[in-house]
């Protein structure tokens, strides 16, 4: 850098603070800190994968059914099916399978009334009513079940089986129906089939009345009025069908 002497300025007439600004030599541009950009760097890329992607899931398929081309076969009929009121062999079948199971039955509630007259079983079914009364229901039903041959078995009788009932019984005729859930009925238990027999055959042979129905009713009415209980159809029912072993 060239520079005028000090000596010159001052004869030339200029101020001394001239001097010191006149003095100061051109200094080159300061460096920001940062070192200069270059333009011919390479930019940093990022790695392109090299392998390919996991292939999709399939879609999944929706499993087809083919539709049926024959007929399904008819639907097996029950006894209760068949109608009537005629009943068939397999009805009668039916019903004599039940009388046979009720006749020993029978005969066993017969035998505890007579020697257990106040069994507590006795006294469930008909509270304090008269042994002997019971007996008497007991004997002339178990009589009407081992000979039925003057008995007119009706069976499936639209008219005369509305609703859910299980039988029915006429005295006058003498004519016992039975009625479809007869015959979906179990050969134990309560309202077993055999048990519907001693039901309707108590009507036939003692005059039983239907004062109350099921076990609960039947309970009942021989804690509330045991003489009612003495001629009511389920209490002599059930009390065979729930007989102590």
């Amino acid at each position: 850098m060239r520079m005028t002497p000090i000596s010159s300025l001052c004869r030339r007439g200029l101020p001394a603070v001239g001097l010191l600004l006149v003095a100061v030599p051109v200094l080159a541009d300061v460096p920001s800190g940062k070192p200069p950009r270059d333009a011919n760097a390479p930019v940093a890329q990022a790695d392109l994968p090299t392998t390919k992607p996991p292939a999709l899931e399939p879609p999944r398929q929706v499993l087809q059914v083919e539709a049926p081309t024959a007929k399904p076969p008819p639907l097996e009929r029950g006894l209760a099916d068949i109608p009537g009121p005629a009943c068939t062999p397999e009805h009668r079948a039916a019903i004599d399978e039940a009388l046979a199971a009720a006749r020993p039955r029978l005969a066993a509630a017969l035998r505890m009334v007579r020697e257990q007259p106040d069994h507590a079983h006795v006294r469930r079914w008909f509270g304090d009513a008269s042994a002997k009364v019971i007996g008497m229901t007991l004997e002339l039903t178990a009589a009407r079940l081992a000979d039925v041959s003057n008995i007119e078995f009706q069976c499936n009788d639209p008219g005369a089986c509305p609703g859910g009932r299980f039988a029915y019984a006429r005295e006058r005729d003498l004519v016992l129906g039975v009625c479809p859930p007869f015959f979906r009925a179990r050969m134990d238990g309560t309202d077993s089939r055999w048990g519907i027999l001693v039901h309707e055959g108590s009507h036939i042979a003692a005059n039983t009345r239907d004062h109350a129905y099921r076990p609960n009713g039947a309970m009942r009415l021989a804690k509330e009025n045991a003489a009612r209980a003495a001629e009511n159809a389920d209490n002599y029912e059930y009390f065979v069908e729930t007989l102590p072993e």
